[in-house]
């Protein structure tokens, strides 16, 4: 979990178990979603978990293994329409991810390490939030009458995250920038990852506030495609900032 491809790795667990556990939140928090989106979701979740599982090493892979075969337990409760199996399921699912991410930032240091820990949970929450973000937006074409509030509450969430994530990449910018980037990507020096990391977060924000506005007008459509451009600026920041821990 070292380097470019540890970086990669990880930003691969944050987004996919981070869209898992925003999604059972969801669940709990409005019964208004129908089920047909879980069931969607978590069907595109669980063969990219299990994919995912054969190129992580150790115990990561059967933790990661573990998280697989918990979505797919949450995928039959949805499917069997039983609330408390489907409560069950989801915070054992939710469980494992949480656990998922925390062992993969342990193992981005040699030795493990409480700041690569840190680091990955946060990094989780953001990349989770603003998927799932952009996830339930598509949703919105399918349930067209369902209520804004689901997608406002989710916005209102990613604002905070990211404020989060900008206090906490720039008060912990020291140790970000002990490691030496392979120069197999870019011969720059990792300050130069770090700024690019922070203008990649503040051209997401930039995006987000336009979602704001169009989630405010009820323009769900307009709002989803601007959450895909800031999930994919997201992921880029968050990659840049994995690579600096992993290093």
């Amino acid at each position: 979990m070292i380097g470019p491809r540890g970086a990669f790795s990880l930003t691969s667990i944050q987004v996919l178990a981070g869209i898992f556990a925003f999604m059972w939140f969801a669940s709990l928090r409005y019964k208004l979603v129908k089920r047909g989106y879980y069931r969607s979701t978590t069907w595109v979740l669980w063969p990219l978990m299990l994919l995912l599982a054969f190129v992580l090493p150790g115990y990561l892979q059967i933790l990661t293994f573990a998280a697989t075969g918990s979505y797919v337990l949450y995928l039959l409760a949805v499917y069997s329409q039983r609330p408390l199996l489907e409560w069950l399921s989801g915070a054992l699912g939710t469980a494992i991810s949480v656990l998922l991410i925390g062992a993969a930032g342990w193992e981005v240091c040699e030795g493990g390490c409480a700041f690569g820990v840190a680091q990955a949970l946060l990094g989780g929450l953001v990349l989770g939030s603003i998927t799932h973000g952009m996830i339930l937006g598509h949703w919105y074409l399918n349930q067209a009458r369902m209520p804004i509030e689901p997608l406002k509450e989710q916005t209102r969430v990613i604002f905070g995250l990211m404020a989060l994530s900008t206090v906490a990449g720039t008060v912990t910018r020291a140790g970000l920038l002990e490691g030496e980037v392979p120069a197999g990507i870019m011969a720059y020096a990792s300050s130069s990852y770090w700024w690019t990391w922070l203008f990649l977060l503040a051209t997401t924000a930039v995006v987000m506030g336009m979602v704001w506005a169009t989630v405010r007008d009820r323009s769900t459509q307009s709002a989803t495609g601007l959450l895909y451009i800031a999930s994919l600026t997201a992921l880029a920041a968050q990659f840049l900032l994995n690579l600096l821990v992993t290093t």
